[in-house]
């Protein structure tokens, strides 16, 4: 179950409403999309900790149950994805199918018979999702055909994931009225999910199955995960005690890169953590609300022992909610969360690049172009990466900004019309008129900011 996209998370950008582009420019516009698609196989990570990652994920529900038996597809499998508002993301679901056979080996293939589909992928308006899930965007249903079929049933009616013995077949509802870059993070975190592993973890850093929706595409962590799920040695029943005896010679097998690296102190999860930064982010909460919970997040992030990436993603939350209040404050924030990520993760990460947005919006406010067009440069490969077609647009309208305020305006021009083509490319295509674009991104502010 993933949850929208937080248009906040680029607050900085509300600079640019008083951009606008030649009218000679729109046209050079066109839709761009990422390059190849394929991750690395295999991560350079103690098998003995992935083994338990595994089994954390595997056997774990979102809402705190515990599985009694291993899940995933017994055969081949074939997903279906209906016509009409969805025709769009086809290659996208492509590629992503791609990588599941290549990286994860796992027999999947599109149909164009729903009836002969494990995993249906049907279109919902977001009004109707939010009916039942008031805070995902996108969710998935074992047991139903379709979303009439699934409406039909009573809550206690419904299929769960803790009464099935095998997987034979599941529904994923989309939003059809949602941001590109929502619906293709879907895509991707509920079809990987599908598959059988149905919990999210706090913990994980390189992981999109991790509620703090950082990553929007499956990472090499993800496949390697799937990839060990579907070897021979494990199948729909085991106990977790079976597969914890076969988990770590399976990695030892398909993972050398982790075979003899020494296991790495981490904090567990922390449902009081958990608790707090979703009360933060959730939209149902008033701000002083969301206020007390990412002050307690901060707070118990801090007490971790070793402290990890959900300080950083607290620290982030802060400065988002501080911003129009309290901007010297949401600076600080911001600067902390970077440093925290930067030290946690790595210059590379995703994290740390949300974070250098919003330090290069701060100090293009403060008339530092030269650190915010550094902060672009260091960052956009690591969007690009992570498949987050908004950050590379608001990293690149920042590089715009820093270079119009140093006086260098056709730099500036060209790097504002990159921008809206990778804004384009997450916001959607719909008008054909950069303006919709520009007013997006301007807006981004807003709405999680009240």
């Amino acid at each position: 179950m993933r949850a929208p996209i937080r248009l906040s998370g680029l607050a900085g950008l509300t600079m640019l409403a008083a951009c606008t582009l030649p009218e000679s420019d729109r046209t050079t516009i066109s839709t761009i999309r990422f390059g190849d698609t394929s991750r690395p196989i295999g991560v350079a990570r103690s098998n003995a900790d992935l083994a338990e990652d595994f089994l954390d994920i595997t056997f774990g529900l979102e809402n705190g149950e515990t599985l009694d038996g291993l899940l995933r597809y017994e055969g081949p499998v074939r997903v279906y994805m209906g016509p009409n508002s969805l025709a769009g993301y086809r290659r996208d679901l492509d590629a992503l199918l791609a990588r599941l056979r290549r990286e994860a080996g796992i027999d999947i293939r599109e149909t164009d018979d729903a009836d002969a589909a494990e995993i249906v992928i049907e279109a919902v308006p977001t009004d109707q999702i939010a009916r039942f899930f008031p805070d995902a965007a996108c969710f998935i249903v074992p047991g139903v055909e379709n979303w009439n079929g699934f409406l039909r049933q009573r809550d206690s009616q419904r299929t769960r994931w803790s009464e099935q013995e095998t997987l034979t077949h599941a529904v994923i509802f989309l939003p059809q009225d949602s941001l590109p870059q929502d619906v293709r993070d879907c895509l991707n975190e509920e079809i990987t999910q599908a598959l059988g592993p149905a919990n999210d973890l706090y913990r994980l850093p390189d992981s999109i199955w991790n509620d703090d929706n950082f990553h929007g595409a499956a990472t090499s962590f993800d496949m390697l995960i799937l990839r060990t799920l579907y070897q021979p040695e494990f199948s729909s029943g085991m106990s977790r005690d079976e597969a914890q005896a076969q988990v770590v010679p399976v990695l030892n097998r398909i993972n050398p890169k982790g075979r003899n690296l020494p296991r790495e102190p981490r904090a567990p999860e922390s449902v009081a953590w958990s608790s707090a930064i979703e009360t933060a982010l959730s939209r149902r909460a008033g701000r002083a609300e969301r206020m007390r919970g990412a002050i307690s997040a901060s707070q118990i992030a801090i007490e971790m022992d070793p402290t990890d990436h959900r300080l950083g993603v607290s620290l982030l939350t802060l400065g988002r909610l501080n911003l129009r209040q309290n901007p010297v404050a949401a600076a600080q924030y911001f600067s902390d969360a970077y440093m925290s990520f930067a030290r946690q993760l790595g210059l590379e990460d995703v994290r740390t690049a949300q974070a250098g947005v919003h330090l290069a919006a701060m100090a293009i406010a403060t008339e530092q172009y030269d650190i915010a067009a550094d902060l672009a440069d260091r960052h956009v490969p690591a969007a690009i990466e992570a498949q987050n077609a908004i950050l590379v647009a608001g990293l690149l309208s920042m590089k715009a900004d820093a270079l119009s305020g140093m006086g260098e305006e056709e730099a500036a021009r060209e790097t504002r019309v990159d921008s809206l083509r990778w804004a384009r490319y997450g916001f959607g295509d719909d008008s054909g008129d950069l303006a919709r674009e520009q007013a997006l991104l301007a807006a981004l502010a807003a709405p999680d900011m009240e």
